[in-house]
């Protein structure tokens, strides 16, 4: 390569890199103005929400729960998550008279932390204004409040049962090398622990696979066909909470709360993920 023609490449070399300099710097600039913005942006819904709540006509009222919706919202779509975030877009969506969004949201606050009250209270408090002849869940107790994965998140669930297997293991090594019972008690007890752990993320497998209708006139019918008998005389309301049990095309066979099963438009029902 010539003197000239190396010179050439080395002053292109050093174009590209400060090139790649500047954009790695407009990225983290621009990714460093949106973090900072995130914080104003929240203010802003929960003032817009709070503007809502003092308006006096109905429709302005509507209006202003609509945006502080959105507003929250747009905060979710750029990936911000906490159960306070979706609590108060639930809350919004709820008097923005949508009850549908509402318990979406609700339960994806619970799923990041279940203990959250107000999530707590306001799905309940959903659940009580759909019709009579709708079926709610009930509380969850037991053997099944131990294996349901939106009670235990399925993260925590599997390092349990591989600590479980590991004392296990290490147990049963310790009472084969000493001849002692303890050990061998310690082992059978790790290993009922892995065992109930798998059982809870085998359980998780249905139980996650939880819906909610958000669309209206959610009819519910007797087979995956819009000609099929209606298996319910109304259509299911907005913010019925179902167990998907399959989906087949552009029809999704749900569970209701009394374990029944209807065939409903997947278009009408939002998945909890």
């Amino acid at each position: 390569m010539s003197f000239d023609r190396t010179l050439t490449f080395l002053r292109a070399a050093r174009l590209a890199l400060v090139g790649s300099v500047c954009v790695l710097i407009f990225a983290g600039s621009a990714l460093a103005t949106e973090a900072l913005d995130r914080p104003v942006r929240l203010e802003a819904a929960i003032e817009a929400y709070s503007a809502a709540q003092s308006e006096a006509g109905r429709d302005a009222r509507l209006a202003g729960f609509a945006r502080a919706r959105q507003a929250f919202a747009s905060l979710v779509s750029d990936g911000v998550e906490s159960a306070a975030l979706y609590t108060n877009l639930g809350n919004a969506a709820l008097q923005a008279q949508d009850p549908g969004e509402a318990v979406v949201a609700y339960h994806r606050a619970l799923r990041i932390d279940p203990n959250h009250n107000a999530a707590q209270q306001n799905l309940v408090y959903v659940r009580t204004k759909l019709p009579v002849w709708v079926p709610r869940p009930e509380p969850t107790q037991g053997a099944r409040g131990f294996l349901d994965g939106r009670r235990w998140p399925a993260e925590q669930r599997a390092a349990f049962s591989a600590i479980c297997f590991l004392v296990a293991a290490v147990a049963i090594a310790l009472s084969v090398r000493r001849k002692e019972g303890a050990w061998r008690g310690l082992a059978l007890l790790a290993f009922a622990g892995w065992g109930l752990s798998l059982g809870s993320l085998t359980w998780a497998e249905e139980v996650e696979r939880m819906a909610v209708v958000t669309g209206l006139e959610a009819e519910a019918r007797s087979a995956d066909s819009a000609l099929a008998p209606l298996a319910l005389p109304d259509p299911l309301p907005p913010g019925v909470e179902v167990d998907l049990v399959e989906v087949r095309g552009d029809w999704s066979l749900a569970r209701l709360a009394n374990g029944r099963d209807v065939w409903v438009r997947s278009s009408k029902l939002t998945a909890i993920d």
